[in-house]
């Protein structure tokens, strides 16, 4: 029996869409080993920092969702931060996410891996610029270190925190 070539070209198109969407479906590893909720101490522009950061896959695991409340001690009393940042992988080792938070701020990311860090570069030339590295040092613990982009291009620390990674 022959199949006529437009459903024949039909068919193909069904067949490598669904093995596409399948593969896609799959939760990147790397962004897999950040799921949980960490907590941890640090700083932040120069005040003592609590962080409390939740990594999640959301919207049928095709996202997922960072979600940051640093509480920072300054001298007249507690100031709170938050964003949310929605991840999904572009490639292997590439990521791309947007950026929002507490001060009405939005912005795209644009992410790779280097070994046991997500490097994310966020932030637009017109608004600002700069660098979260989120390292794995073991399966319990994260590092994330935070610096903006300088006029002359490079990169000033303005926040590190060591997080562990609670119990579900």
């Amino acid at each position: 029996m022959r199949i006529p070539r437009r459903k024949f070209l039909v068919i193909a198109f069904l067949l490598v869409f669904s093995i596409s969407n399948a593969a896609q479906s799959q939760p990147n590893p790397f962004l897999s080993r950040l799921e949980g909720n960490w907590q941890g101490e640090g700083k932040a522009f120069g005040m003592a920092s609590k962080q409390n950061i939740k990594w999640e896959w959301v919207l049928g695991k095709k996202f997922l969702r960072l979600t940051i409340k640093n509480e920072m001690t300054r001298p007249n009393g507690p100031q709170m931060f938050e964003g949310q940042a929605y991840y999904q992988a572009i490639a292997a080792d590439k990521f791309e996410a947007h950026w929002f938070d507490s001060r009405g701020v939005t912005f795209p990311i644009k992410g790779h891996l280097e070994g046991d860090s997500l490097i994310a570069l966020w932030g637009s030339p017109d608004k600002e610029e700069g660098k979260s590295i989120y390292r794995l040092v073991d399966d319990s613990t994260l590092e994330v270190v935070d610096s903006v982009k300088q006029k002359d291009g490079t990169f000033r620390e303005f926040g590190r925190v060591t997080l562990k990674r609670q119990a579900t």
